[in-house]
């Protein structure tokens, strides 16, 4: 009998062992589970990316910027019939300018009528607009100092110190409008730079003679030379 009963206390013994051993197992097998699952719901997935999306975001950029550059772009080419008629209309307005004694406005439409002119690629027109606007020019300078009567006058002075002290008068008179005729000076030089690749003409001496006024004029109130004869604008 006690035999039996210690064998008992041996099994029960020995069943308890394996029943902690089990629970020991399932603890650390549940927290195995637990950290591997903490684990992933922690990790930053990377969100798919639409490789459509991708290559449309690339690509439509480009075609925008080119599509806005067409736009907003200034530079447009114009018909022949636009060009003439760009020509017309500015050579018109040019016309209106001058009757209202308008220089600035004259010069302005003469050299869009100019630049019509040569992309219609006539550059004998294109020449003449650059030219009148030394001549118109020219006549303003004319009109702002009394150019013709002061030029009467001094012919016919006797006296040589009346005429020295208008002679003086004069330069001052010049000298406050040449910027005028320097002005006028770099449109003749432009229209004298075409005429060199155009056979020589009526319009190469209206040239030629607008600049050779120019020219006195500055050498006249620079130098203290008297004017012995008169000059006109062709």
């Amino acid at each position: 009998m006690k035999n039996f009963l210690f064998i008992l206390l041996l099994l029960l013994l020995f069943s308890c062992q394996n029943d902690k051993k089990d629970i020991r197992h399932i603890k650390k097998q549940s927290a195995v589970t637990n950290d591997s699952n903490l684990t992933e719901n922690n990790k930053a997935i990377p969100e798919k990316v639409d490789s459509t999306k991708t290559t449309s975001k690339q690509t439509e950029p480009i075609k925008n910027i080119l599509q806005e550059e067409e736009k907003n772009s200034t530079y447009k080419m114009k018909s022949i019939s636009e060009l003439w008629k760009q020509y017309k209309s500015a050579k018109a307005l040019a016309t209106k300018y001058v009757k209202m004694d308008s220089l600035d406005s004259v010069i302005t439409y003469l050299n869009i009528a100019a630049d019509a002119a040569y992309e219609l690629r006539r550059e004998d027109i294109a020449t003449w607009q650059l030219n009148n606007i030394g001549y118109h020019s020219i006549v303003k300078f004319k009109k702002l100092t009394d150019y013709d009567e002061r030029m009467q006058q001094l012919a016919t002075f006797s006296n040589l110190r009346k005429k020295g002290l208008y002679t003086v008068e004069t330069k001052s008179v010049f000298r406050e409008n040449y910027n005028i005729l320097t002005r006028a000076e770099d449109f003749l030089y432009k229209a004298q730079l075409l005429d060199s690749e155009m056979e020589k003409s009526d319009r190469t001496k209206a040239i030629e003679n607008n600049l050779k006024f120019i020219s006195w004029i500055g050498d006249y109130i620079s130098n203290g030379s008297h004017i012995t004869r008169k000059r006109s604008a062709e």
